[in-house]
């Protein structure tokens, strides 16, 4: 599978089988969530200006980013800023992507070794073996053409 400029995706943590949530709560936070197939679950990916890929959240137009500095523990969140993220094919499974900072190996994880309790943060962390690192983009019904959704 490739990842298409424009479209859409929910991604799915391939330990816990939570999406990456834009908390409703306070609209910063994310989190792993059951999946519901709501705005807040949806990212529309576009290419940045250094070449990586940015994630804008369908509900609120906020994108994917951080608290601080990459490291071990840092929050993933929503800002104003657009971040750029490298994805790359997992080694181990073809079907899963790993999103990383740019030139570093810190990279997207499903917090407490992938905990599928609905809340549960997201954050960066060094790469190593674990599944709580590895994603499947599903791709979502959003066109990005018309900032709607379309019917099924």
């Amino acid at each position: 599978m490739s990842i298409q400029e424009g479209a859409t995706y929910t991604l799915i943590n391939v330990k816990s089988q939570t999406a990456l949530d834009l908390s409703g709560g306070d609209g910063k936070s994310i989190i792993g969530f059951g999946f519901h197939g709501q705005g807040n679950q949806q990212w529309v990916l576009s290419k940045g200006s250094s070449g990586g890929w940015v994630f804008r959240s369908v509900a609120t137009g906020k994108y994917l980013d951080i608290e601080g500095a990459a490291g071990d523990g840092t929050p993933v969140i929503a800002s104003n800023c657009s971040r750029e993220w490298d994805i790359w094919p997992d080694e181990e499974n073809s079907n899963a992507f790993r999103v990383f900072i740019p030139g570093t190996s810190f990279n997207v994880d499903m917090s407490d070794h992938g905990n599928s309790t609905p809340g549960t943060p997201v954050t960066l962390w060094g790469k190593w073996k674990g599944i709580n690192q590895t994603w499947e983009f599903k791709r979502g019904k959003y066109s990005a053409r018309t900032d709607r959704l379309s019917a099924p």
